[in-house]
Formats: structure tokens, sequence, C-alpha cells
């Protein structure tokens, strides 16, 4: 019993407490959040769009919304939000920047959700990263003297370890969500056969005509690997890389098969999981320029301004 605690103890350490690279890789989802939230907001309707479709539903008898953005009112928020998101992500760190790139991008996704009562973001999780990742200094680990590198801080690892266990809860909740609505039928091969039928891509289409043993197979395989990977992760921590690349898979085949792109989602495989971090410092030198050719500071040899 005492050897069943230490180890549990020791992998709680270890990912809550301990991740080495945790600073590094919080720098890393900050650029892919920051990024995330760019191609979200720049890639949201017009506001004279949603003003029609939001007239629309109201003409077919559904109840006005509490919160509505005028068209104008929308298009100087989405300006803000892409504008303080991109601050935020190439390295501002003032507290009214933060607060504006949160409130800017949640007020934006409310005023799509309101427009009907069974409506549900499927970005929320960019909200809780941006959050997350504002509300923690992962800049505020300095050198270690003694050992002559970055030593691993406790918020740090902590706040790295919450966005992981998201990441792999999604995966859990969708495998759950799959059996509890439509049950052990799921992984017939005949609810696939209709996804690829109706939604397939060439090669999806072509997949459905496959044998049913076979797209059973292949459901039965995608509803495995959403309820194992949070377990498996927790087992095969050390090979966090390798479970990172297979939800990278997973979602490139969803891609192929049925059109259908998480990609707001996936790309957070890479700095979770993937990744190393020395990427970071790469990613951090070319800001670093950006910003410099920018302010038109010129560059001083033998060290980065």
């Amino acid at each position: 019993m005492t050897s069943i605690t230490e180890t549990i103890t020791g992998g709680f350490s270890r990912i809550w407490r301990d991740q080495p690279d945790a600073v590094q890789r919080l720098r890393l989802a900050r650029y892919t959040t920051g990024a995330a939230i760019l191609r979200t907001v720049w890639h949201m309707p017009s506001g004279t769009v949603v003003a029609e479709q939001r007239e629309l539903l109201e003409s077919a008898g559904q109840e006005p919304s509490g919160f509505q953005l005028s068209p104008a009112q929308y298009e100087a928020v989405r300006g803000v939000a892409l504008v303080s998101a991109a601050a935020w992500a190439l390295g501002n760190d003032r507290p009214e920047v933060k607060i504006t790139a949160n409130l800017s991008f949640l007020a934006l996704q409310r005023h799509q959700v309101a427009m009907h009562q069974d409506l549900y973001s499927y970005t929320s999780h960019l909200n809780t990263f941006l959050l997350l990742l504002c509300l923690v200094e992962a800049e505020a680990a300095g050198p270690d003297a003694t050992h002559g590198r970055t030593p691993p801080d406790r918020l740090a690892s902590a706040a790295l370890a919450a966005m992981q266990s998201y990441y792999a809860l999604v995966y859990l909740q969708s495998g759950i969500s799959k059996l509890r609505v439509t049950g052990v039928k799921w992984m017939d091969g005949r609810t696939l056969r209709g996804s690829l039928a109706e939604l397939g891509t060439p090669l999806g289409k072509r997949l459905s005509r496959q044998d049913l043993r076979l797209l059973a197979a292949a459901g039965t395989a995608a509803v495995g690997f959403e309820l194992a990977f949070l377990p498996g992760l927790l087992a095969g921590w050390r090979h966090k890389q390798v479970f990172g690349l297979l939800s990278l898979g997973f979602h490139t085949s969803i891609k192929a098969t049925m059109n259908i792109s998480f990609w707001h989602f996936a790309w957070f495989a890479l700095p979770l999981f993937v990744l190393p971090a020395e990427t970071e410092q790469r990613i951090g030198a070319a800001l670093k320029g950006f910003r410099r050719r920018l302010s038109g500071t010129p560059h001083r040899s033998g060290r980065l301004s």
C-alpha cells in the first residue's frame, strides 16, 4: 500500500509541481492561444450578417436575447479583440491589455451564442486558456544560479497541468457523451457510415461504402481513443509527446474523411505535449527581432535588446 501511495504521490508531483519545461511550454501555449483567437475573431461573420440572422430567428418566433450588440458595436469589439489579443500574444503584459483581450473576446462569444437558446461555443476553451495564461506570470521563474537552468516553477507547472488536464478531459467527455446518447450502437458502424456518407470528403464517401465491420472497428477505435486518452496519458506520462502526436493524427483523420476541423483545439497538442521546450527560445528570439524592427531599435551585436 505504501508503494502504491508513493507512486501516486510521485506522479502527482511530477505533473502538477515539477514539470521542468513548464515555463517554456506556457509561453508556447500563449503564442498558440493568441494565434487561435486571432484566427477565430478574424473569420467571425460581419456585424450585418449576425444582425440579419438574429432578425430571422426572431421573426420565426424566438424570444429576443437580452445581450445584443449593434453591428457597429460588434465590429468595434472585434477590432479591439484583434488588437489586444495580438498585443498580448506578442508579449505585452500590461493589465489593461489582458483585461481588454479577455472581455472583448468573451463579449463576441456571448453575442454569437445569444442568437439562439440552443447554441453554445465550440471555442470556449480559448476563453479558459486566455484567462489562465493571463493570470500566470510564467516569466517570473528566473535562472537557477546553481544549476544554470530555469527551475521548474510550481505555479507554471500547475497551470500547465491544468491545461493538459482540460485537453485530456475534452476527449473523455466526448467519449462518454457518445455512449450516453447513442450507446454501443455508435460503434456498430452504422453511425459512422451515415456520417461519412452525409458529411464525408471524397475519401470519406468511399469509406462509407466499405464493409460494415471495418466501419465498426473504426468507430470502436475512435471511442476507445477518446476514453483511453486521459488514463493512458497519466499512465504513460513519460511518453506524453506520443499522445500529442496521436491526438494530431486523430484530428487529421477526421478532417481528411469528414472535413470537420477542430483546429482551434488540436493546435494545443503541440505546445502542451509535442514541441520541445527549445522551440520557445527560437520563437521568442524571432519575436524580439520583429518587435525591434517595429520600434526601429537597431540590433546591437552580442546581445538581444
